[in-house]
C-alpha cells in the first residue's frame, strides 16, 4: 500500500516555520494544490490558521513525506491529533480529495481541519481569509 500525501495550508507550507521544523529535508516532492467545501481562517491569537467546512477554496500544498510513519506521527503531534475523532484533538485529521493545480488530477490527501469547539473564543477573534490562501494573507499582514 503506498504513503497517503498530505494538504498543508498553512505553517507547514514551504517557507513558514513548521515546515522548517517538520518537513525540511524529509519532502519527496511537494506540487501547488486546492481544496474545495472548506472556509479558511487566520487565529492571530495563535499566529496560524484554520479551516472549517464550508462552501470556500483553500490553496496550499500536496506534500510526500520521506521517513513516513515518524514524519506523519511529527505533524499528528503538532497539530495536536489525538486520535480519529477525539474531542481533545486541535485539529481532526481526515482524508479529502484534494486537486493538483499542475495537472488538474484529484487524489485523497490526509487534511488537518480545525476543531472549534474547543476554542472559546475563534467566533469571536478569528479572521476570514476569503480567497483561501493563508500564505497570501501572512505575507501581505505583516
Amino acid at each position: 500500500m503506498s504513503n497517503i500525501n498530505i494538504f498543508v495550508y498553512g505553517s507547514l507550507r514551504e517557507g513558514f516555520f513548521n515546515y522548517n521544523k517538520y518537513l525540511d529535508g524529509k519532502v519527496i516532492e511537494v506540487k501547488p494544490a486546492r481544496l474545495k467545501g472548506m472556509h479558511l481562517y487566520h487565529m492571530p491569537y495563535k499566529g496560524y490558521p484554520a479551516i472549517l467546512p464550508g462552501n470556500g477554496e483553500i490553496i496550499g500544498e500536496i506534500v510526500s513525506v520521506k521517513d513516513y510513519d515518524n514524519t506523519i506521527k511529527a505533524i499528528d503531534n503538532m497539530e495536536g491529533f489525538i486520535s480519529t475523532d477525539n474531542p481533545k484533538n486541535e485539529y481532526n485529521k481526515i482524508l479529502l480529495e484534494v486537486e493538483d493545480l499542475n495537472t488538474k488530477n484529484k487524489e485523497n490527501c490526509y487534511v488537518y481541519f480545525y476543531n472549534k469547539n474547543i476554542d472559546s473564543i475563534f467566533d469571536e477573534k478569528a479572521v476570514h481569509i476569503p480567497d483561501g490562501n493563508w500564505k497570501n494573507y501572512m505575507l501581505n499582514n505583516k
